[in-house]
């Protein structure tokens, strides 16, 4: 399951091949939710996160690198 050390959900912001922005749980496959703009995408995982204490967000680029403070 996407948990963290502490046991809270970690939501993932990814880029796919066909240049969606999908956010996914981290340890899911399936996208929980997919956006033309990566800002939609930010603002969804966010949302999602103020949700479920503890959670946090991650932001990759389109490489597939880990964008600090996203």
């Amino acid at each position: 399951m996407g948990l963290d050390q502490r046991g809270s959900p970690v939501f993932c912001v990814v880029s796919d091949a066909a240049g969606q922005w999908q956010v996914k749980e981290e340890g899911f496959e399936k996208a929980l939710a997919s956006f033309d703009q990566r800002s939609d995408a930010l603002k969804y995982a966010r949302d999602l996160a103020d949700t479920k204490e503890g959670s946090q967000v991650k932001a990759y680029d389109e490489q597939g690198r880990e964008v600090p403070g996203a």
